[in-house]
């Protein structure tokens, strides 16, 4: 990859972020950062994969892109598809984030789908191996991160969902890296993306949700290759600018902030949150307080009211979900979920599982409050609390200050993590299949190309031919 870091003249936070970027090199990352970033890959191919196989979403936008978009050879994870990388990271990008399950970040953003959907779309099209992907996904998170850090809100303050504002930059970073674009290169990319970021809450609970991460990653890639093509954009993507990308997505950012990059690594402090459910992180929450209560409602049709105080996220607050899908980003439904079935899995978010008598008698006996007062950022205060009145005037409460995985929680253990991974492997692949993807997944940075371009075969679910 080539050191260049010249930049025209007057471009000095940008230039600085990308130098700091360039110098992130595999060679210097600590052993705790390359299992993290390894646990990272395998959980987001994992969960495309069932994403793929689960979701309609996935299958929708794959019967699109085969009639509009060229096809090539890099593989749609679950679909048994292969289509040219742009095309082919939007569709692996948006499985990943469907299901809701891909890991959470601090401040809250979906960091992981977009840079590594477009980093394995490249790995797979050019036979690049795991070590330069691994690098591309640190320099494309970590970008994320102090970006979502420099500009960082309360949830209910948020004009646009992180993933779409953020995220093409971060798949823009880690596309440039391993096209080997130059520091003025890179600088013209993430330009021309900053033209590409948005995407609205009010389509959380639909299928276009999950394409805010999937035009992230195709979006970032595209424009890195664009840049090579010769296609011109501003270079000033981080410098003061009244009509620029900070000023238009992040009122108050801190430019202090940004150029603390490098600092140390965000991967790791403050680390990422691994999901053990399948859905909006706000939600987690309520679900850890209604497991708690679950175990001592021997009858829930004996519950005559639900009382639910969380922090004051809007999008979360879903009393009637029009769908499976819709519930996982209501905090009434997934609460009635884990109450009703003392668990919360893949199969929660059926359309079936929403139309059943006992959720639909339920979800109308819930009411939500929402304090001001109560910090929404993760880690600063927030909790959920969950109070069930039962028709013997009986009032059953549990509170929940951090889920376990996150910030301060109870950690996910290993076994816990393998477990996730082999239940989403498994809605597509055979056992042998399954085994054969972790282990190659296991050594990640020491695959060569031909042995990552297996592993993506795999996980397609497409014909390998020995």
């Amino acid at each position: 990859m080539s050191d260049k870091t010249s930049l025209p003249d007057g471009n000095d936070v940008t230039a600085a972020v990308i130098g700091k970027l360039q110098a992130m090199r595999f060679e210097d990352f600590p052993a705790e950062l390359v299992r993290a970033v390894r646990t990272l890959a395998i959980d987001g191919i994992a969960v495309a994969v069932a994403g793929a196989v689960l979701e309609k979403a996935p299958k929708v936008l794959a019967g699109h892109l085969s009639e509009h978009a060229r096809q090539g050879e890099v593989s749609a994870f679950g679909l048994g598809m292969g289509f040219a990388p742009v095309p082919a990271a939007l569709l692996n990008a948006t499985s990943m984030h469907v299901l809701d399950y891909e890991p959470m970040w601090r401040p809250a953003t979906h960091a992981l789908s977009p840079v590594l959907a477009a980093s394995l779309a490249l790995a797979d099209d050019r036979g690049l191996g795991g070590r330069e992907v691994l690098t591309a996904l640190v320099r494309g998170i970590e970008i994320q991160g102090w970006l979502r850090e420099a500009g960082k809100s309360e949830s209910r303050d948020l004009r646009f969902h992180p993933p779409g504002v953020v995220g093409p930059i971060g798949a823009a970073v880690a596309s440039s890296f391993l096209l080997g674009l130059d520091a003025e290169q890179t600088a013209n990319a993430l330009g021309m993306v900053s033209s590409r970021c948005g995407g609205l809450f009010t389509n959380l609970g639909t299928m276009t949700k999950s394409t805010h991460c999937g035009q992230a990653a195709a979006n970032g890639l595209d424009c890195a290759l664009l840049t090579k093509a010769g296609f011109s954009a501003t270079h000033r993507v981080f410098d003061p600018d009244k009509q620029g990308y900070v000023n238009a997505f992040m009122p108050g950012f801190e430019q202090e902030t940004l150029l603390r990059l490098g600092e140390h690594w965000r991967i790791l402090d403050p680390g990422f949150a691994i999901k053990i459910y399948p859905a909006k992180f706000s939600t987690h929450y309520g679900i850890a307080a209604a497991l708690e209560l679950h175990r001592q409602i021997a009858d829930p049709g004996a519950i005559r009211a639900i009382e639910l105080v969380v922090a004051d996220v809007p999008s979360s607050d879903r009393p009637f979900p029009r769908s499976g899908l819709d519930g996982k980003f209501s905090v009434q439904y997934t609460a009635a979920a884990a109450l009703l079935d003392g668990r919360v899995g893949l199969d929660s978010f059926t359309d079936e599982r929403l139309n059943r008598a006992d959720m639909q008698r339920l979800l109308p006996l819930i009411s939500v409050s929402m304090p001001p007062e109560m910090p929404s950022l993760y880690n600063t205060g927030r909790y959920a609390e969950v109070t069930v009145v039962m028709e013997d005037g009986r009032r059953l409460q549990a509170r929940c200050t951090n889920p376990r995985g996150s910030w301060g929680g109870e950690p996910i253990t290993a076994a816990e993590h393998d477990a996730k991974v082999r239940n989403c492997l498994s809605t597509l692949l055979e056992a042998a299949q399954v085994e054969e993807v972790i282990d190659l997944a296991a050594r990640f940075e020491d695959l060569d190309g031909p042995a990552l371009r297996r592993l993506f075969r795999l996980a397609s679910g497409r014909k390998i031919h020995d």
